[in-house]
């Protein structure tokens, strides 16, 4: 693991505090499985890895960046919230005491009939949010915690958890926080005295709707502390390996989803409070909130969480909730697709709940479409308007399970599928790329780009092997000479040995384009723009219109771009090929490709065949993470375009920098082209070329700490690399140039890496 101590937050986060695999270098972590360990004599009983219910290496990372987020000395995982906070309780004896607040979660209401009671631990309720009266119900000497819930459930209420810390330390007390509303660096309870932090996981820590998760975090690893670790291992409640990988994952967009997230529920409660149909908003952020003060003494933010009243009874509750679109009716919270709950009628017991009351959790969508929802639901209607980018990305275009309604894409994992012979393979015969789970990510990618279809592939090489697989021998291509170098070689040591004619014209070039091209004879146009490793922006426009005229088949490569910034189908394109490893899936851990059609054609119809029959398919979990990973690509890329552009301004004034290969620098070539063709930024790459040649551009490549030094792009972590080695000695590529792929960390982390690697260069 790398020194992250001094790193901001952001980095920490984008990057697991710098963890590598030990054995591999490999940026994502591997899915430890085992459930035992070999063990030799030499080790001692308190030694090494014995059996994985009290250990299993894929909790190490995560829970160190935990207990780093939190500012704590110790973090641990869970089966669920719940376990967390059943495990608080299971580490008190008979006849201790706990004083909770009088309304919160309503699982701890649960929690505290059917199991504290049980066990003869008395409980002692306080208003919640008041000082005074939680010292009331103190009972020095025999009171063993005092449960904090900060902001509170539903209303949202801020608690000093200075104060609190305060009072409950005087009577000897420790102080747990269940912090799940507002995760950090938006808040830190262990900061203002808190002993113990807990959260429910599965809401903003991981993020996606599709893990059940707890983690508790600990100030001092004291003998309380102690005791909790061996609650997990006698009560085995355990979090499984694969939601301890995904946890992870989740937690490397944390910042920027509840950047987002804060963003939109700020406009929302903003509209809520202006709402003649609401009477009351919760919202720390609204100056009128009767805790606003004490939030922004303490957070860092406002959180995503929101409660309103409607004016009216329960019934007028009711319809509004009924009623909206974009928010979904579910419970749970702190997922990228906004929910709405009526908490009354969710937790079941005698809830002080207000009957007309609805919670809202606040997700990624665009805020414009929140507030559309709800004023049409407030109205009595059904909002009625196209959806926004965002909103089909955080939401999968609003998918939700045929039979269950759940909002997460299930993993199908059957290779056949039992069928009525009188309609044989209808809708499925075999999982070859048969398979339900490719469908959303289709589904989504071919809206984002404006086309007809899309299907998924192994890699984006299977991808791109898939357009040259449906020509013929005598067929003739037209290449462009930039680009990427992976490319190159199956040109030459496989399609031309197919008795393929490959032809090749200066990057970006029209006329030579023009040239190239054989009418009735060329099959496919080949163009990647942005191009790989040089930035060189190509007219899409006239390059698709010259290979139309052609009769040729005009294929873009936009991997660099992504259809948020670019998208070439609408400029003409016939189709576009993403390879999905890269920005699509943004988390350095799935191998997919991605073609997408303008129209369905039998040149088309051909490469879906082939797909078929060549088995270039994406396996079913790597579908499902790509989906899961296209959930938060809006908010990925819009940091990395803005990370890029500040480090390539910066850089173009650096002494040791010869030239910055990037479209959004008014200098490029081929700037006011990127800006006409490109919206919504310039992306997240970058090249440069060093001064002093091939020697000083190796030494500053080795430099680097922030930026890892490593192949491919588009992942949450900032990536370097030095092309002609990567290409080897047939490459084009100057020696002098370094890539960069530009990540989602903290941009002052990113700057002073790279003005140390470039000292003295």
């Amino acid at each position: 693991m790398a020194d992250a101590g001094g790193w901001h937050a952001d980095t920490q986060l984008a990057q697991a505090m710098g963890w590598l695999e030990e054995t591999t270098g490999g940026l994502a972590p591997s899915i430890q499985a085992a459930t035992t360990f070999v063990r030799g004599p030499e080790l001692r009983s308190d030694e090494g890895l014995w059996y994985s219910r009290p250990d299993n290496p894929c909790y190490w990372q995560v829970e160190a960046l935990i207990a780093e987020l939190e500012h704590g000395e110790a973090a641990m995982v869970t089966g669920s919230g719940s376990a967390s906070m059943a495990m608080v309780f299971e580490a008190l004896e008979t006849g201790d005491h706990v004083v909770m607040p009088d309304h919160g979660y309503g699982g701890i209401h649960y929690l505290i009939n059917d199991m504290a009671n049980a066990w003869g631990i008395s409980i002692d309720t306080y208003a919640t949010g008041h000082a005074e009266a939680m010292a009331a119900v103190l009972r020095p000497g025999q009171t063993k915690v005092v449960w904090v819930e900060t902001p509170s459930n539903p209303e949202i209420v801020v608690v000093d958890v200075d104060r609190f810390s305060e009072i409950a330390h005087e009577a000897g007390a420790l102080v747990v926080v269940d912090s799940t509303f507002c995760p950090p660096p938006i808040s830190r309870p262990l900061d203002h005295g808190a002993d113990i932090v807990l959260h429910s996981g599965t809401k903003f820590l991981n993020g996606h709707s599709d893990v059940v998760c707890g983690t508790i975090a600990t100030r001092r690893k004291d003998a309380f502390w102690h005791r909790l670790d061996r609650m997990r291992m006698r009560s085995g409640a355990m979090l499984g390996p694969f939601e301890t990988w995904l946890l992870l994952r989740g937690l490397r967009t944390l910042h920027l989803r509840m950047e987002k997230a804060q963003a939109n529920a700020e406009v929302v409660a903003g509209f809520l409070e202006q709402h003649p149909g609401v009477s009351r908003v919760f919202y720390p952020g609204l100056t009128g909130h009767g805790t606003h003060a004490e939030a922004k003494r303490q957070m860092a933010g406002f959180g995503a969480m929101v409660s309103f009243d409607v004016m009216g009874d329960q019934d007028d509750a009711l319809a509004v909730y009924h009623a909206t679109r974009v928010f979904k009716s579910a419970t749970s919270l702190g997922g990228p697709e906004s929910l709405v709950e009526h908490r009354k009628s969710s937790d079941g017991y005698e809830s002080p709940v207000p009957p007309n009351q609805l919670r809202l959790s606040i997700g990624l969508e665009d805020a414009d479409d929140l507030v559309a929802d709800l004023d049409a639901a407030l109205a009595g209607d059904a909002v009625n308007r196209p959806l926004g980018t965002a909103t089909k990305l955080a939401q999968g275009l609003g998918w939700t399970g045929a039979d269950h309604k759940g909002v997460v894409l299930p993993i199908h994992m059957a290779t056949t599928y039992a069928t009525d012979p009188a309609a044989y393979g209808k809708p499925y015969a075999y999982g070859r790329d048969q398979n339900p789970t490719y469908e959303q990510p289709e589904a989504v990618i071919a809206d984002m780009e404006g086309g007809a279809e899309a299907r998924v592939f192994a890699s984006g090489m299977a991808a791109t092997s898939a357009v040259f697989q449906a020509l013929k021998s005598g067929d003739h291509v037209v290449m462009q000479e930039t680009l990427y170098w992976a490319l190159r070689g199956l040109m030459a040591e496989v399609v031309e040995p197919w008795g393929i004619r490959v032809s090749w014209f200066p990057t970006g070039d029209l006329d030579a384009l023009q040239a190239a091209v054989e009418p009735s004879v060329t099959k496919v146009v080949w163009l990647e723009t942005p191009a790989n490793p040089t930035m060189t922006v190509t007219d899409i426009a006239s390059a698709t219109a010259i290979a139309r005229k052609a009769g040729a088949v005009s294929v873009v490569d936009s991997t660099f771009a992504t259809p948020l910034i670019t998208k070439p189908l609408e400029l003409g394109a016939d189709i576009v090929m993403h390879s999905g490893t890269k920005y699509l899936n943004g988390h350095s851990d799935v191998l997919c490709g991605v073609l997408v059609t303008r129209e369905v054609t039998p040149f088309w119809e051909h490469i879906c065949h082939l797909r078929h029959m060549t088995g270039a398919v994406m396996g079913p979990f790597e579908a499902f993470l790509l989906m899961r990973g296209l959930r938060t690509l809006h908010l990925r890329v819009a940091r990395c375009c803005e990370n890029a552009k500040a480090l390539a301004i910066w850089l173009d004034s650096h002494p040791a920098v010869d030239q910055v290969l990037y479209p959004g620098l008014p200098g490029f070539p081929g700037h006011n082209l990127a800006g006409a063709q490109m919206t919504g930024g310039f992306g997240g790459m970058l090249s440069v070329r060093i001064k002093g040649g091939e020697a000083a551009a190796r030494r500053v490549w080795a430099r680097f700490k922030v930026f890892k030094i490593a192949t491919s792009l588009g992942g949450v972590e900032s990536l370097v690399e030095h092309r002609a080695t990567v290409e080897g000695p047939e490459s084009p590529v100057p020696t002098d140039l370094l890539r960069f792929s530009v990540g989602v960390e903290y941009i002052d982390d990113l700057r002073a890496d790279l003005g140390q690697a470039l000292q003295d260069a």
